[in-house]
């Protein structure tokens, strides 16, 4: 056994001349038995960077995926808007149905509903709880000739407000305190409809309880020069349906023009957003590329996920159209030299200008088709639960938890060996000293039994 080796770990102190060697013999071993769980750390290490960047671009790419949710919603509600240059005579909403254009409205009258209320009785009501206007358990209302029971659940004229309301003809109930210094409560009953009626309430006896206010006139109005004066259109609603998707509120008589634009903004800050966020992912791959890529180089993912997001970008109708928007390069989005998405808002607004409905056509929603259901899919199959990127990043922690298993089963291992093999060496150490301190001693007698022999026979 050679003597000039020594080692840089002391297992264990020994006495014998070969401890250094003995300590050296264990170290070796022990060195061998750790060079796998190096190779499985450098392996367990290589992967988890590979994690990171999978996370990496899965949030690039969840990023990708909550832009187009916001462009779906952008397209689903904002569509259109209506303005109105006189807004002291009506107010108006445009649907996503609604169509462009120009309506002239003139509010000729804003017709009123029938109304009656309760003749002056007796004995004025000054207490509604406790009193009524007629002592009759049930009473008759006649609304433009049709007829209803009324039954009070009680005898006030609280009770009879309540029962007509929930009889469910075309009318409001209410009270009106008509008095001066004391009070004068009356029943005021009232057409729901703008519209000409008659409105008359009897008690059992047959007796007319209510006085006529108004006999009720519907709204008149004319659109586009459709209508006139002598001959109106009517509605029985201050709320008039001008077109598809357009009403109007009226407030006054008097004219207005009511403009219903295409409203786009909110698209065009969703196609921004969305731009970003592709362009963003794109970088990110573009870093897996390369002699000196990141840790993905290589990887097949890479070119999958970059394959995901070239399809989504050149995305195209499957026939064309008469409409102008048949590709995402009609709504001004196109690649640059370096393949990132630039997004041109003078081209956008020139197909919404030319026709807004081809483009949220074009665009379609998430579930009904269009650019929308097909981006939308695309990356559903990259980030849902069963996606590639997910699949990828849990493939990859299974392994890496596999080989943190297998790495403190190799360092028990090896912490065992260790701990045998210092004990054997110690072992042996101690042997060897043994056998070391009874070779000095035999040397010792020799040599002075020499010494003896040489004084015996006169050898100086």
């Amino acid at each position: 056994m050679s003597t000039s080796s020594t080692s840089a770990t002391t297992y264990f102190n020994g006495d014998s001349s070969y401890s250094a060697q003995l300590n050296n013999v264990i170290a070796q071993a022990v060195a061998r038995a750790t060079a796998p769980i190096t190779q499985l750390q450098d392996e367990q290490s290589t992967l988890t960077n590979e994690q990171t960047e999978v996370q990496t671009l899965g949030n690039d790419f969840v990023a990708v995926q909550n832009a187009i949710d916001s462009l779906n919603s952008a397209v689903s509600t904002s569509s259109y808007t209506a303005s109105v240059d006189t807004p002291s005579v009506a107010t108006a909403t445009a649907t996503s149905s609604a169509l462009p254009g120009t309506y002239a409205l003139d509010v000729l009258s804003l017709g009123s509903q029938a109304s009656a209320i309760s003749s002056a009785g007796s004995t004025a009501v000054t207490d509604p709880s406790t009193q009524s206007i007629s002592s009759s358990s049930s009473f008759t209302l006649t609304v433009n000739g049709t007829a209803t029971t009324i039954t009070p659940s009680g005898t006030s004229l609280d009770d009879l407000v309540s029962a007509i309301n929930s009889s469910g003809a075309d009318v409001q109930a209410t009270l009106v305190n008509v008095g001066g210094s004391s009070a004068d409560y009356r029943l005021s009953i009232q057409g729901t409809q703008y519209a000409a009626g008659t409105i008359q309430l009897t008690d059992s006896s047959g007796n007319s309880l209510l006085t006529t206010l108004n006999d009720g006139a519907p709204v008149t109005y004319t659109l586009n020069g459709e209508g006139s004066s002598s001959d109106p259109i009517t509605s029985t609603s201050r709320t008039l349906t001008l077109s598809t998707g357009l009403t109007a509120n009226v407030l006054a008589t008097g004219t207005a023009n009511i403009t219903v634009a295409g409203s786009t903004a909110s698209i065009s800050t969703a196609i921004n957003s969305f731009v970003t966020a592709y362009n963003a992912a794109t970088a990110e791959l573009a870093k897996n590329r390369g002699e000196n890529g990141g840790a993905l180089t290589g990887n097949s993912l890479v070119s999958e996920l970059q394959d995901a997001l070239n399809s989504i970008g050149s995305y195209s109708s499957d026939s064309g159209t008469s409409s102008g928007v048949n590709a995402l390069a009609d709504l001004g989005l196109t690649f640059d030299e370096t393949g990132n998405l630039d997004f041109d808002s003078s081209t956008f607004q020139a197909a919404v200008s030319a026709s807004p409905s081809a483009v949220t056509a074009f665009l379609g929603s998430e579930t009904t088709g269009g650019f929308l259901e097909s981006a939308y899919s695309t990356l559903n199959s990259l980030t849902s639960s069963t996606g590639s990127l997910t699949v990828a990043g849990n493939n990859i922690g299974a392994t890496i938890e596999s080989l943190t298993t297998q790495i403190s089963n190799k360092q028990t291992q090896v912490s065992q060996l260790q701990t045998n093999l210092t004990t054997e060496m110690a072992n042996a150490d101690a042997a060897i000293a043994s056998l070391q301190s009874q070779l000095s001693e035999i040397t010792d007698l020799f040599s002075a039994e020499n010494q003896v022999e040489q004084n015996i026979n006169g050898v100086s």
